[in-house]
């Protein structure tokens, strides 16, 4: 098992769930596709989604970011103790980046919140 730290969790957690799955003889094929969703979903790893099932996990974790702001701030403000602007800065970048990852459906599905949220950011 790999160490446990938030640039490798991806990773982490695919091997935890292969071993869950795997327990419950889950489909091979099927265990396949969900550590690929798994391993593919982070925003901050750009990796090519060839599934409908990778696009939608990772879509998922882009747009939950919209719809959490206020934990942003807390890890802006109270986990990384950045100042006022840096911290704006910092939830600004987020979204943008997760924004610019989103499939384009997803980006159609987010727009009008995207373009809200950044305009309160401004």
């Amino acid at each position: 098992m790999r160490n446990r730290t938030y640039e490798n969790h991806h990773i982490y957690e695919a091997e935890m769930a292969e071993d869950f799955l795997r327990e419950f003889g889950y489909d091979k094929t099927k265990l396949e596709l969900v550590q690929k969703c798994i391993l593919n979903h982070r925003g901050s790893k750009v990796m090519e989604k060839q599934s409908p099932e990778e696009i939608c996990v990772a879509d998922a974790d882009s747009m939950s970011h919209f719809d959490a702001v206020p934990s942003l701030f807390y890890l802006a403000y109270v986990q990384r103790k950045l100042g006022i602007d840096d911290g704006i800065d910092f939830v600004k970048n987020k979204l943008n980046r997760s924004y610019q990852k989103l499939s384009e459906r997803g980006k159609e599905i987010y727009k009008d919140k995207y373009e809200q949220v950044i305009s309160l950011l401004v």
